[in-house]
């Protein structure tokens, strides 16, 4: 069953689109006050022909409310530079940087539901007349749903990158949106490797 799948995910991609998914990708992740709250931290890596440009931003402590979050997560994050003063100015920062990368760009999140697709959906509904057709297209593509073709664990890109000795490049641990960015870009690649030669 599993290879009758991969078999079917691969037709969806032309050949064209399986080398545009080697040459670049846009990995993302944020951190928000709660599942469905604004973002208060944000990494981003596009990586292409072994170029990488970066995005990282945070707001203060002081603007996160949810008590899990400020438990498990803020921790994480202290090496990382406050950047913006509120939720708005930091993604609409990140949404700048998505602007001057998009272009050929494959979009990948792991788990990416409802956090990095709800921080998409707030910056395009900010001005949606004009920024109706600049999300990503054709979707934001889940790791989780790539790991889960292979048989691998897909709630943790960590656990994969370990299993395959894959070196996440960002010092960090997960809740850090940077260090999660790179680690879920490199399990990425790997893990589409695999499948396209399946």
């Amino acid at each position: 069953m599993l290879e009758k799948i991969n078999f079917l995910f691969l037709k969806i991609f032309s050949k064209n689109e399986k080398e545009k998914i080697g040459m670049k990708i846009f990995s993302v992740d944020a951190e928000t006050d709660g599942l469905y709250g604004e973002s208060f931290a944000i990494g981003a890596t596009v990586r292409e022909n072994g170029r990488e440009a970066t995005f990282q931003g945070r707001i203060p402590d002081s603007k996160v409310s949810n008590r899990w979050v400020k438990k498990n997560v803020l921790p994480h994050i202290i090496d990382m530079s406050i950047t913006c003063s509120s939720s708005y100015i930091l993604e609409e920062s990140f949404w700048k940087f998505w602007m001057e990368n998009k272009e050929d760009a494959i979009v990948i999140a792991h788990c990416a539901s409802p956090v990095e697709t709800g921080l998409f959906r707030r910056c395009v509904e900010r001005d949606l007349e004009n920024r109706m057709g600049d999300g990503p297209y054709p979707a934001i593509n889940d790791v989780a749903t790539l790991l889960m073709l292979l048989g691998e664990r897909i709630d943790s890109v960590d656990t994969y990158n370990n299993k395959y000795g894959i070196i996440v490049p960002f010092k960090g641990t997960s809740h850090h949106p940077m260090y999660d960015a790179e680690a879920a870009a490199v399990c990425w690649e790997h893990a589409f490797s695999r499948l396209t030669l399946k």
